[in-house]
C-alpha cells in the first residue's frame, strides 16, 4: 500500500465584502437625480419658450394673407387648434362654422371684412394667453 500523504490544514472561512446595498443606494439615486433634472428642464422649457407648434401656429397665423380666401380659411381653421384655450374655444368654434361657407368650392368670394377682422382678433387675442 501506499504511504499516506500528510493532511494538509485548510484555510478559515475569509469574510467577502457585500456592497451591493450600497450599489443599490447609488444606483437609485443616481436615477432618482437624473429624473430630477429631467423634470427641471422640461418645466424650464414649458416655462421659457412654451410648445414650439403654439408658437410656429401663431407666427403662421399672423401671417395669414387674407385677400387669398380659399388658403386664409383652411390655414386659419388647420392652424388655430394649436392655439385653443378654454377662454377662446367657442370664439373659434363660432368663426370655423362661419368659415365654413368658403371651403369647398371651386371660387370663393373675397372674406366680409367683419369676419376677417374677428379673425385677426382671435390671432391677436391667441397671442396675449
Amino acid at each position: 500500500m501506499p504511504e499516506q500523504l500528510p493532511l494538509r490544514d485548510i484555510k478559515p472561512i475569509v469574510a467577502v465584502p457585500d456592497h451591493s446595498l450600497w450599489l443599490f443606494a447609488a444606483l437609485v439615486a443616481a436615477a432618482l437625480i437624473v429624473a430630477a433634472l429631467l423634470l427641471f428642464w422640461l418645466l424650464r422649457r414649458t416655462r421659457k419658450g412654451g410648445d414650439p407648434r403654439r408658437a410656429e401656429a401663431l407666427r403662421r397665423l399672423e401671417a395669414i394673407d387674407y385677400g387669398d380666401t380659399k388658403r386664409a380659411v383652411y390655414d386659419f381653421s388647420l392652424l388655430g387648434h394649436f392655439v385653443l384655450t378654454p377662454q377662446n374655444e367657442a370664439l373659434f368654434r363660432a368663426l370655423v362654422e362661419r368659415l365654413e361657407a368658403y371651403k369647398f368650392q371651386k371660387t370663393v368670394p373675397p372674406l366680409e371684412e367683419g369676419l376677417a377682422m374677428e379673425m385677426k382678433q382671435f390671432v391677436k387675442e391667441a397671442r396675449r394667453g
